[in-house]
């Protein structure tokens, strides 16, 4: 599993009222199109529609995504399947709507006050990677499972060691790519140089 963090983006705490008696949290867990900082090398991307998939799998019942305090599984917060957690797509990101009735009420107080920043947890699918014009590698995410999102304090440094395999294995793939054309391409220019001076000598050039 890797995790990326995120800062809180249009985070609301909303109170209980006669019609919902439950307190409640929303905002985005995760933007798309926006660069994370230096990963280690790379810099990362989330598509739109990155997390479609999941959302589906979790809206048959199919999968079940937690709400979690810093990660930490003996912390759950919510759920997809218990209804406490709502998860959807739209053009900016991937929104979140949580029942914030497990939440501790110095938990609630940093949440309320914008101590708390956003978290997730996922595996790749898919992605992409790139070399940028100006030497930059980047990596967009195209398709991940989602399997849970945290609210973290002091958030831990993103676990990339899954994406530098990743890495690793496209700059491979470059290098084993790279030789292939070249080698043709000297084939073709040696043999090209061979015709016209065969047909020189010949005197039909």
């Amino acid at each position: 599993m890797e995790i990326r963090n995120f800062d809180m983006a249009g985070v609301e705490v909303r109170a209980a009222t006669e019609a919902d008696q439950s307190n409640r949290a929303s905002g985005y867990a995760a933007i798309f199109n926006s660069a994370s900082h230096d990963l280690g090398g790379f810099r990362e991307f989330i598509a739109p529609g990155a997390f479609s998939r999941s959302l589906a799998d979790a809206s048959s019942g199919a999968l079940n995504i937690f709400a979690l305090w810093s990660h930490d599984n003996s912390q759950p917060l919510g759920s997809t399947q218990a209804g406490k957690l709502s998860l959807s797509e739209d053009e900016r990101g991937l929104a979140f709507d949580l029942d914030t009735k497990r939440f501790t009420p110095a938990q609630l107080d940093a949440l309320a006050d914008n101590e708390l920043r956003m978290s997730f947890g996922f595996i790749v699918r898919q992605d992409e990677w790139r070399k940028e014009d100006d030497g930059q590698i980047t990596r967009t995410l195209m398709d991940v499972e989602l399997l849970e999102v945290s609210f973290v304090i002091n958030p831990a440094y993103p676990d990339t060691s899954a994406a530098k395999r990743s890495l690793e294995a496209w700059r491979s793939a470059q290098v084993e790519e790279q030789p292939v054309i070249d080698l043709n391409s000297k084939i073709a220019t040696m043999m090209t140089r061979a015709l016209r001076a065969s047909l020189g000598a010949r005197g039909k050039l």
